[in-house]
């Protein structure tokens, strides 16, 4: 029999489960002899039945008349989103003094109330016996629904219930959006009863409708607990969105708040992306976006890993060191060359001698004195000289080539530019063997250190000091935020608290075959949608990573 629609067997939710998890066999419905073949309610009672969602009562009966229960209810919702061996994680002392460890529920409702599906009482109970009305389980209904992405069609024209103004302020949105998806209906008589308590057959209706009207579309979000630790995560086709960093104020060494960042880019999807300086806010690690080297951070490069987009629109987990080279040509040809350009980034100290592109994305002025500094137009075409100015203006569409301090061997590239002349930039990715990438990134979050390849955990406190990490950053049990790709080329963004190690390992268990840490503690934020799994944090961020339709 094929399972229900989206019931663990989305493609998108399939990668994700543990390896040899299997479902236990359930009784069929087909053999509760309570369960007539010309039952309304028997097709959602044998589906349900047969994908391990619901059991009977008691040998053979499965008691359609009975009221269902709020444990009953979340028990449903529970084994709709994971396997059997997922929720056994969740088999440990509750908050709940009516739900204690013995309580046949206690790992459905600490999976509820650990994913927002439910909620306790103010007196610190449950109340797992008390038989759930109409209008709460359409509202349990809705919040399983924002806790795995699944989307309410508007298969009904809305429509109001002859008893419209009985519904609870707090559930008429839900009641609106199941019966808009055609997950509720009313009686015949067009009302909804919304205290009326929902019998098991009833219960079994609307869990089956949901499942089969309400799916996921270009994302699933996937909420359950890994070696014990609690995860939040959001899994998406690159190819059915947009990927683009946000920096913030529009600016290299910008803050701004994350809520102001999703509300301005208009993020379906939204994560905090590479470390950055709180003294100053300049980015620690490279950052692209379409195409555009926002800045160079080769500090720790080649070796410090990054979350980069092909061309193809693929996600990868690459290290390399980028730069440009630059060549001054006139009308007879190249004149002089420079090499190992780094671009957008204060100068470090008053020799520093780093040949700079600084570029809008900076701000409209260099603001830093610059010993030789070339204003160049859109088309390349240098249209001011410079030597020895204490500020520059950054045309728009161009930039500014300049050098704070000259180096003791300086060569003449400088000396001999003129107005007139032109420059032409060619960028390098160049990966630790000493090859190129192979291909321009269109976007790159320098960030890290990496945690998965190919495959298999990766990474110890060699590696990590490698790219710039330390064991007080790396061991320490924190609030993290990651990236894995998965062998479809689906994206993972990840929270979860731990230690790095920790984390690889939940990645693989997630099936991914790379993946890279994201900066974290009290920059981690991970937005969907219209919900927040981690955030909003109040600090202000430099950059974001967000995706849009």
């Amino acid at each position: 029999m094929n399972k229900i629609k989206g019931v663990r067997s989305l493609a998108l939710l399939l990668c994700v489960l543990l390896a040899g998890v299997s479902l236990p066999l359930q009784a069929k419905a087909m053999y509760f002899r309570d369960v007539p073949v010309t039952a309304w309610y028997r097709q959602a009672v044998t589906r349900l039945a047969d994908d391990g969602i619901i059991t009977g009562t008691s040998d053979g009966l499965f008691s359609p008349n009975d009221t269902l229960t709020r444990a009953a209810f979340v028990t449903m919702l529970a084994r709709a989103a994971l396997s059997a061996t997922e929720l056994e994680q969740y088999r440990f002392p509750g908050n709940f003094k009516d739900v204690p460890s013995s309580h046949w529920s206690t790992p459905y409702v600490n999976w509820a109330v650990e994913t927002g599906v439910a909620e306790g009482y103010g007196n610190g109970t449950f109340r797992p016996d008390r038989a759930v009305s109409r209008q709460e389980a359409a509202v349990l209904v809705k919040n399983f629904a924002d806790s795995t992405g699944r989307k309410f069609p508007q298969n009904q024209p809305a429509g109001s219930f002859r008893d419209q103004g009985s519904i609870a302020s707090w559930a008429k949105e839900a009641v609106r959006l199941c019966q808009q998806a055609g997950v509720i209906t009313g009686d015949p008589s067009g009302n909804f009863r919304p205290t009326g308590t929902a019998t098991r057959a009833e219960a079994a209706v609307i869990c089956y409708r949901f499942l089969e009207n309400c799916e996921t579309e270009d994302y699933a979000i996937v909420q359950k607990r890994v070696y014990n630790t609690p995860v939040r995560a959001v899994i998406l086709s690159p190819g059915q969105f947009d990927a683009s960093l946000a920096l913030g104020q529009n600016m290299v060494d910008g803050a701004e708040n994350v809520v102001s960042l999703v509300n301005r880019t208009g993020a379906v999807i939204a994560v905090n992306g590479a470390f950055f300086n709180m003294s100053n806010y300049t980015p620690v690690g490279t950052l692209i976006s379409d195409g555009r080297v926002l800045t160079i951070d080769n500090e720790r490069a080649p070796y410090k890993a990054a979350l980069v987009m092909a061309p193809s629109g693929e996600f990868f987990v690459e290290s390399f060191t980028t730069y440009f080279d630059v060549t001054l040509s006139d009308g007879n040809g190249e004149v002089s060359r420079l090499s190992k350009v780094s671009v957008n980034h204060w100068p470090t100290h008053s020799a520093d001698a780093t040949r700079l592109i600084m570029t809008r994305d900076w701000g409209t002025r260099l603001n830093f004195s610059a010993r030789d500094a070339l204003v160049v137009d859109s088309s390349g075409t240098i249209t001011a000289v410079y030597h020895n100015v204490q500020n520059v203006d950054i045309p728009q569409n161009g930039y500014v080539l300049c050098q704070h301090s000259r180096r003791p061997e300086e060569g003449n590239f400088f000396d001999s530019a003129k107005v007139g002349m032109t420059l032409s930039l060619d960028s390098k990715f160049i990966q630790p063997s000493g090859s190129e990438l192979g291909y321009d990134p269109v976007l790159s979050v320098g960030a890290g250190p990496r945690l998965v390849q190919n495959g298999q955990v990766y990474g110890n406190s060699s590696t990590y000091e490698q790219e710039g990490f330390d064991s007080n950053v790396t061991a320490a049990n924190a609030v993290r935020v990651c990236a894995g790709i998965l062998p479809t080329g689906e994206l993972v963004l990840l929270n979860a608290t731990g230690t790095l190690q920790k984390l690889s390992e939940i990645l693989v268990a997630f099936g991914c075959q790379d993946a890279i840490n994201l900066d974290g503690g009290g920059s981690t934020n991970l937005y969907v949608e219209g919900q927040w799994l981690y955030g909003p944090q109040s600090r202000k961020l430099n950059n974001l990573l967000y995706f849009t339709r």
